[in-house]
């Protein structure tokens, strides 16, 4: 469930409140609070959520939902409504127009002759935003790229950069140990990772082994890492066992 993870409330509660429920957008992996404001979904109900300024279609998956920190209710997204025959329709071209648009992009890219890589591209449920996420070596001119985005989908162009974990947490997947990416469930920051944290577990430096979805080290060699360098093996982990979840 998304929320804030840094307020100084150190409680916790399992409250079940029927006001929230877990609403998951597209493929995303972790469910978004919403307040219901006292209507009751189900779960399967499709539903219009007011995510930063405009509708988005999202799907009930958990209903109710818990909240564990009062600072979450106040970063809860609001339901505006339920997903009519006419939103399911929007959607179905917004899911069309966004895998239309990636091609695009991408051929536009190329023609311009920019060193870029189109990660997603993403269209509001009105059409009149589009989001793309990109990654690159160095620094990119693509002014006239956004001119095109602009003139071939009408809508206000937000170009976002990012890194190469930022990229696998934001596409999702499966990792090496077969479970999903902790980076696209649970984990929100990123440590260092060093090679003399796969030598003091003992693990294959074969990078293909120890190397995540992003090409990176796995965030997963960090997890024990201070048991291992302060001597101690963890408890029911051997020490050559393979890494948990991938970056």
């Amino acid at each position: 469930m998304s929320g804030c993870g840094g307020c100084s409330y150190r409680g916790m509660s399992t409250a079940v409140e029927s006001t929230f429920v877990g609403v998951r957008f597209a493929e995303e992996t972790n469910l978004t609070l919403c307040a219901t404001e006292g209507r009751i979904f189900a779960r399967g109900d499709r539903v219009i959520v007011e995510v930063e300024g405009e509708p988005a279609f999202g799907q009930v998956e958990q209903s109710p939902a818990p909240v564990f920190k009062p600072c979450q209710k106040a970063g809860a997204k609001k339901i505006l409504r339920p997903a009519s025959n006419e939103d399911e329709s929007a959607h179905e071209r917004q899911l069309e127009r966004q895998a239309s648009g990636k091609i695009f992009v991408q051929e536009r890219a190329r023609a311009l002759g920019l060193e870029m890589k189109i990660s997603r591209v993403h269209l509001s449920l009105s059409g009149k935003k589009a989001t793309v996420h990109f990654t690159a070596e160095h620094r990119v001119d693509f002014r006239q790229l956004v001119r095109d985005i602009a003139h071939r989908f009408g809508a206000r162009v937000q170009m976002i950069q990012v890194g190469a974990r930022d990229e696998s947490a934001l596409l999702g997947g499966l990792g090496v140990c077969g479970r999903t990416l902790c980076c696209s469930t649970w984990l929100k920051e990123f440590r260092p990772i060093s090679i003399q944290m796969a030598k003091r577990q003992n693990l294959s430096l074969n990078p293909s082994k120890i190397s995540g979805q992003c090409g990176r080290l796995l965030c997963c060699l960090a997890y024990e890492d201070d048991q291992y360098r302060g001597g101690k093996r963890p408890k029911d982990s051997p020490a050559a066992a393979a890494p948990g979840d991938a970056a």
